[in-house]
């Protein structure tokens, strides 16, 4: 009995040691971010941050999926790596990064030739910042390949060290660019070139420390079959976090369409500051599942970090929101001080959904995905019929937050009782 009981302290030290070292690396990453959104906000002003900040929605939608990428290949490099094939995992590696370059340079193409339509739809009178982000999104593509190497290995530490350089490059490129006067096109050059630097170090970390064998050839098709629901996952997800700034910039005028960008930014904090709980808790979920044992547990605790964090920041947006807003972003932003503290709620929820589909996934359930896919068209549906103000474009998102996060629970709860029903008669 006293066994097991260190045993469980052991495995709880171990994975809040994780938590904290990837939380540490990635919330210092998010700070420097931040900084250069709120130098770019500052200086841009309402109007042109909410250009940057639809650009940027319309990025994550295309980029943040590639985590599917990230959470495939740390499922099957964790794989490899216990049985101890490496030079299988040297051939995944370059035959992950030769497909994922391949369409990304589509993707980057197709972009820049859709460019007049969406700077036309989304209102944006230059084009230039459209063609500069596409022509750098083909680069995004290769960076979740080196990511989920490290991630399926655990290794924390240099999985947080690679955004703490990606936002390191926001920092001492876009910042510069900006303050020389290059206004919007500095602000996505310095972005887009984030997507750049990181791979030259992230390359000589994977060659030089993780392959020392010639790649032995296998079939990776099954590789690419899990993606896909992932890849889906990805994708609803983060439309669930992003339509709402693109309809608003739609629909509202451009100085409260810039307004809104600044508060969802204000959200996105808690977002990516609970992000490293779920990327420490999938390869663990996975492991405890291959060896036929529980994961609820984990998936208790890691909800229950992501609570405490996103309640303390939606805490600070309550008590001291105006404080906030001015030292940050300025004056010209306090009118959305009063729907600081709810946005935070609404990312609280969202990322404690975004835990729990991370969960359900790494169990291989997929039926979940079709909830979510509801959730986001009915959200497009709503702020397209109801967008008389910013607070009502808010209050939609806590309905379907709430709604999504109830469904999640009962799905989850529903399919680890069967598991555990089913393993009882055994």
């Amino acid at each position: 009995m006293l066994t097991l009981i260190k045993l469980h302290l052991r495995k709880n030290k171990i994975l809040l040691k994780d938590n904290f070292n990837l939380f540490f690396t990635m919330f210092l990453a998010f700070i420097i971010n931040y900084i250069f959104h709120f130098y770019v906000g500052r200086t841009l002003g309402p109007e042109d941050y909410g250009t940057f900040g639809v650009l940027l929605s319309i990025v994550y939608i295309i980029v943040m999926p590639l985590m599917a990428i990230q959470t495939t290949l740390s499922k099957y490099v964790a794989e490899l790596n216990a049985k101890n094939e490496r030079s299988k995992l040297y051939y995944l590696f370059c035959k992950s990064l030769k497909k994922l370059g391949v369409f990304g340079l589509i993707v980057s193409v197709v972009f820049l030739v859709l460019s007049p339509l969406l700077s036309s739809f989304l209102k944006i009178e230059i084009i230039s910042p459209l063609i500069i982000l596409g022509s750098s999104i083909a680069f995004a593509f290769l960076v979740p390949v080196v990511r989920g190497f490290l991630q399926g290995l655990q290794r924390f530490k240099l999985l947080g060290l690679t955004f703490l350089i990606e936002s390191l490059s926001k920092i001492f490129l876009g910042i510069p660019l900006v303050f020389f006067g290059f206004g919007i096109n500095g602000a996505i050059s310095g972005f887009a070139l984030s997507f750049i630097l990181p791979l030259f170090i992230l390359f000589y970390f994977m060659k030089g420390g993780f392959f020392k064998e010639q790649g032995r050839k296998f079939n990776t098709s099954q590789v690419y079959r899990y993606s896909f629901p992932v890849l889906v996952m990805l994708v609803v997800l983060t439309g669930l976090y992003s339509w709402d700034v693109v309809l608003v910039k739609r629909f509202f005028d451009p100085i409260v369409a810039g307004q809104y960008a600044a508060l969802s930014l204000f959200g996105k904090i808690i977002f990516f500051g609970t992000l490293s709980i779920s990327m420490v808790m999938f390869p663990k979920v996975l492991e405890l599942n291959s060896e036929n044992k529980g994961s609820l547990t984990l998936l208790f605790k890691s909800i229950l970090i992501a609570l405490f964090l996103g309640l303390s920041a939606s805490l600070l947006y309550f008590l001291i929101p105006k404080f906030i807003i001015t030292m940050l972003f300025g004056e010209e932003f306090l009118v959305i001080s009063n729907l600081l503290w709810t946005f935070g709620i609404v990312m609280t929820i969202f990322s404690i959904c975004y835990l729990i589909s991370f969960y359900n996934m790494a169990l291989r359930r997929t039926k979940f995905l079709y909830f979510i896919i509801f959730f986001n068209l009915l959200e497009i549906f709503l702020i397209t019929l109801f967008h008389n103000s910013l607070a009502q474009v808010v209050t939609i998102l806590i309905i379907i937050m709430v709604l999504l996060l109830f469904i999640l629970v009962i799905y989850t709860l529903k399919n680890d009782k069967n598991i555990n029903y089913h393993s009882s008669i055994q």
